[in-house]
This record gives C-alpha cells, sequence and structure tokens, in this order.
C-alpha cells in the first residue's frame, strides 16, 4: 500500500533516510557525512512535508513501512529560457535492504509517476550517484534516460 506521509511518521523516514545516507557515505565518505542519532534530519524532513510543493509517499508490506520517495512539484516562476512545464522532482527514494528485490521500488516509482501526473507535472526528473549501478540500471529498466552531468572538482 502506498501512502502520503505526515508528522507522525518521522521516526520510519529518518530510519530509511539513514539506511541510504549509510550506503552513500560508505562509497562517497568525502560527500556523504557518517550516521549520527536516527533522529538528526527529522527537522529536513519535517520541513520538506510542510512545503506545499513536496510530498513524501511511503510504501508498507505487511503492515510495515519499508520504503519512501520524497518528491517536490515546484509551482514558482521559470526562466524564460526554459519550456513551460512543470517538473517532478525525486529527491531521495529508498526501499530498506530487508525489502529489496520484490518489486517495491517498481510500485514506489509508479506511485511517484501517478503522484506526478496527478498534480500536472509532465516528466519525472530524478539524480542519481554515479556509484550506484544497481540503482541506475533500475531507473534505465523503468523507462529513464540520461538527462544532465554533473562534474565536480574538489578544491585544495
Amino acid at each position: 500500500m502506498i501512502k502520503k506521509a505526515n508528522k507522525d511518521d518521522i521516526k520510519v523516514i529518518c530510519f530509511l533516510s539513514n539506511e541510504i545516507n549509510a550506503e552513500h557515505h560508505d562509497a562517497m565518505p568525502n560527500t556523504f557525512s557518517a550516521l549520527g542519532e536516527i533522529a538528526r534530519d527529522a527537522d529536513l524532513w519535517l520541513a520538506h512535508m510542510a512545503r506545499e510543493e513536496s510530498d513524501i509517499l511511503l510504501i508498507e508490506r505487511r503492515d510495515e513501512i519499508v520504503g519512501m520517495a520524497s518528491v517536490s512539484i515546484p509551482t514558482g516562476p521559470k526562466p524564460s529560457f526554459l519550456t513551460d512545464k512543470r517538473t517532478c522532482h525525486l529527491t531521495t527514494i529508498v526501499v530498506a535492504s530487508s525489502a529489496r528485490r520484490q518489486g517495491l521500488g517498481k510500485k514506489l516509482m509508479r506511485a511517484v509517476e501517478g503522484h506526478a501526473h496527478e498534480n500536472g507535472a509532465s516528466e519525472v526528473l530524478l539524480e542519481v550517484m554515479q556509484f550506484n549501478h544497481s540503482a541506475i540500471n533500475f531507473y534505465l529498466s523503468m523507462g529513464y534516460g540520461d538527462f544532465s552531468t554533473k562534474l565536480v572538482k574538489p578544491l585544495t
């Protein structure tokens, strides 16, 4: 079952966020901070949910929340050089490691796409870290394609 998160879901949102953060920290410790207390990002997620343009979708398996997707569909003015279309930004998605490879990620992505469509967006935009080959292959299998490339240069 898919549902929209509310403030009562903050503990599980933080738990899932920490799980994906740990994976990112292991791969990119100079970019992603080490784990702290479970609720360290509670204010970030509560602020996200409080914005009118943003939601967190949760997926349940056997009455347990095992995944989340945070989305935002900005409504403000755009630069004139961009076409006039609404874009749903998928900023974070995670399925608990204990619940992976069971089709829940696909269900969650379909829910994101449905949410985007219902809210007037004509596309979903996401960013995936270069090291995350399984996620890249997952998104490609769902019909997503290259959009841009981000480059970084550490300054010493």
